[in-house]
């Protein structure tokens, strides 16, 4: 585990229990990870902020509610799903040729090592088990729109999610 990985832990930790200084830290440390994050799924710098402010209100008022295995990972998941369901309560999803593909977002986080490899084995997956994992958990896409974007049978694009995801586990576990 990285020292910043350990950080974020014992500034979670320190925020669970009210700790203003512990959540500046915790904020200047994760920011422009999860600022990042946001705009690769909204596609829009403004609302992407404002959806920033409201998951740091999330996390400092819900913090000590949750038992947190990993701060970064449960983060990356509330960003993630307050960009969803904006997308969805818009109406919109971003056309096929919008989204970047590539991983950067997904895998730039405080445990560098944990994503360098998390990179390499994403990398070794096809390009359509990458795409499909991409727009399913990245971008939130139900199988039905990968689908429609991919042009491919829900079966296939089923087995490709879930065989990606079996071969990411078998490497990352490696």
């Amino acid at each position: 585990m990285s020292a910043e990985s350990n950080e974020l832990e014992t500034l979670f930790s320190q925020i669970k229990l009210g700790d203003q200084h512990a959540f500046e830290r915790f904020y200047s440390l994760t920011n422009r990870k999860l600022y990042g994050l946001l705009v690769n799924i909204v596609a829009d710098r403004d609302i992407a902020a404002d959806l920033l402010h409201e998951g740091y209100l999330k996390i400092w008022f819900s913090a000590s509610s949750h038992y947190v295995i990993s701060p970064w990972a449960w983060c990356c998941q509330l960003m993630r799903n307050l960009a969803i369901d904006h997308v969805r309560k818009q109406g919109r999803m971003p056309k096929f040729e919008d989204i970047d593909l590539s991983l950067e977002i997904a895998i730039d986080d405080p445990v560098t090592e944990a994503s360098q490899q998390l990179d390499r084995c994403f990398l070794a997956l096809t390009t359509e088990k990458q795409q499909a994992i991409k727009l399913a958990y990245i971008h939130g896409y139900s199988h039905e729109e990968i689908v429609k974007r991919l042009a491919h049978p829900l079966g296939t694009i089923k087995s490709w999610i879930r065989r990606g995801l079996k071969e990411l586990k078998q490497c990352i576990s490696a």
